[in-house]
């Protein structure tokens, strides 16, 4: 069963996408899907992956709102990849995130795991977590 999407969720996870695209580093990751098969990476265009997104309800004994993950991979030339990371880091480290009926408490990249190819490509799993609170 597909859980239902609330406003909380579509407007943060839509935010953090258009904050991506606008961004003249990470613009063209996001613009087609990474070549990761085959031979020869060397010099194949890198590529941001959602693998997943999530949110479930939160409640302090003053607050109610939403706790929401989104799961990203990163694949590409190594150097490339670090790069891309550190400023998508960057740009969620205090994002400007409107959203209707609730406002943006945390928001933090929290881990990331990767794997290096012998052909130098870095396939980087990274992890958002946010905390939305009903206004």
């Amino acid at each position: 069963m597909r859980p239902l999407l609330t406003d909380a969720h579509i407007g943060l996870f839509g935010s953090i996408r258009k904050i991506i695209a606008n961004d003249p580093l990470l613009a063209g990751w996001i613009a087609k899907p990474p070549d990761i098969e085959g031979e020869g990476h060397h010099g194949v265009a890198s590529g941001l992956v959602v693998e997943s997104g999530q949110s479930t309800p939160w409640a302090s004994l003053t607050f109610t709102g939403m706790r929401h993950s989104l799961d990203i991979r990163l694949i590409g030339e190594e150097a490339h990849v670090v790069t891309a990371y550190e400023r998508l880091k960057w740009l969620l480290d205090e994002p400007a995130i409107e959203l209707t009926g609730h406002f943006l408490a945390d928001l933090v990249v929290v881990d990331s795991l990767g794997e290096v190819s012998t052909d130098g490509r870095l396939d980087l799993r990274v992890r958002i977590e946010a905390l939305t609170i009903r206004e």
